[in-house]
């Protein structure tokens, strides 16, 4: 199961959308988010290319 999460696109970056596994403790693109930010934050935030990206392979190969 996978969740959105927002967070910086870098550290003291624009905030994007990152995609999250619920068993991992980082984003799809690798990133640890410290601190909760309300999804209200972002509402106009775009998506992590590569959480995305990572997401779309996922998706992919993953069996339905």
């Amino acid at each position: 199961m996978y969740e959105m999460c927002v967070g910086p696109e870098k550290a003291g970056g624009a905030l994007v959308w990152h995609v999250l596994s619920k068993q991992a403790a980082a984003t799809l693109c690798g990133q640890q988010l410290r601190e909760r930010i309300e999804a209200s934050d972002g509402e106009r935030a775009r998506h992590c290319p590569d959480c995305m990206a990572s997401f779309e392979k996922l998706m992919a190969t993953t069996p339905c």
